[in-house]
């Protein structure tokens, strides 16, 4: 049913799909400063896989779609039976209103005959034939009488099979309407459950969504997988690499411009290594990644959760915020990017960011 609510979604958590990550060690890179260690080789937490096959993503969502339209279907079958009951149950109603009115008569009926007897004497056949003025007219007051009594007797079945009708369709009323709240209680119970992994749903699919659309392919000499510009908007960045720097240095690295606190994206799927502070860095993020490449993130204003050392992180998911901390300008906050294959020297990474951001 493609016209509902986004019901679609997408389990990536490492947890979940039970991924164990070993954190590997790192040579101190950072230009000076203390620095957070990365936990002991299984300690590390999964928390994201990359999309590598969007093929099994869309599996995925396929799967999710069609057992949340089974759920609808069963939302929608429970009001159909409601609506059903409904209507018999008001028919049911009507039965018992008339035989209400049958069961009320009768016994008005009954009621009258009993106070005439009362009043006028039951008397016998036999006198009211003696009282007649001749034989015919006896025969005549002896049909008179077999009528009446006859009369009084279907009164009487009357209203006992219309009490007996009467009881036996309030027994079905109360067992209608029984049924009827428990169909109701099953709905409710059910579109409750609808409603949660509807939300569900459309939470994990927007953070997918959101994902997916910052990862890209790209095969391209040593730089294979996937990955992520480390922004995702409003950011500019040129070759720099061993541009001259204060006290001799040259730059060993890219600067990314983009607005102070701007959200700040992992390049690719790795391992949160460690944290760093200096007074050149600033604060400081290392990414040793899947590809076996170790990125470092300086200048950063803060970093988030999904940053923290040990967190297993996937390619354009957010771990920091941009900043101007160290020795970068509050006017021109930037990341400053470095790229060591293998953990070892670092070499240019503009060509990598290009690929990814360009």
């Amino acid at each position: 049913m493609r016209s509902r609510p986004l019901r679609v979604a997408v389990v990536v958590a490492a947890g979940l799909l039970g991924i164990e990550v070993v954190a590997p060690v790192l040579v101190d890179l950072a230009p000076g400063g203390p620095s957070t260690a990365a936990p002991s080789a299984g300690h590390a937490t999964a928390v994201a896989q990359t999309l590598d096959d969007l093929d099994d993503a869309e599996r995925e969502v396929e799967d999710l779609e069609e057992r949340l339209d089974a759920a609808t279907a069963a939302y929608e079958d429970v009001w159909a039976q409601i609506e059903l009951a409904e209507v018999e149950l008001e028919e049911l109603r009507r039965q018992e209103r008339r035989h209400e009115r049958i069961a009320a008569e009768a016994r008005r009926m009954i009621g009258m005959q009993a106070r005439s007897v009362y009043k006028q004497g039951a008397g016998s056949t036999y006198e009211v034939l003696l009282a007649a003025e001749g034989p015919q007219a006896a025969v005549e007051r002896a049909a008179m009488v077999s009528a009446l009594q006859s009369r009084e007797g279907v009164r009487v079945e009357d209203a006992i099979a219309s009490n007996l009708r009467l009881e036996q369709t309030r027994g079905l009323v109360r067992e209608r309407e029984r049924q009827l709240q428990e169909l109701q209680a099953d709905l409710e119970a059910r579109a409750e459950e609808l409603q949660e992994r509807l939300q569900d749903a459309e939470s994990r699919a927007a953070r997918i969504r959101s994902l997916v659309a910052r990862q890209r392919r790209i095969a391209r000499g040593a730089q294979q997988g996937i990955y992520a510009c480390i922004f995702d908007s409003a950011y500019r960045f040129r070759d720099t690499w061993g541009a001259p720097r204060s006290g001799g240095r040259r730059h060993k690295g890219t600067d990314v411009f983009a607005p102070m606190n701007h959200p700040t994206y992992a390049i690719t799927s790795g391992v949160v290594q460690r944290h760093s502070r200096s007074p050149l860095g600033g604060l400081g993020l290392y990414l040793r990644g899947d590809d076996g490449n170790v990125y470092y993130y300086a200048h950063l204003n803060s970093i988030e959760p999904a940053g923290a050392v040990g967190r297993r992180v996937t390619a354009g998911q957010l771990i920091a915020r941009n900043g101007a901390t160290g020795n970068a300008s509050p006017s021109a906050p930037h990341v400053h990017f470095e790229l060591h294959p293998g953990g070892g020297a670092a070499i240019n990474p503009y060509p990598w960011l290009a690929a990814a951001c360009f």
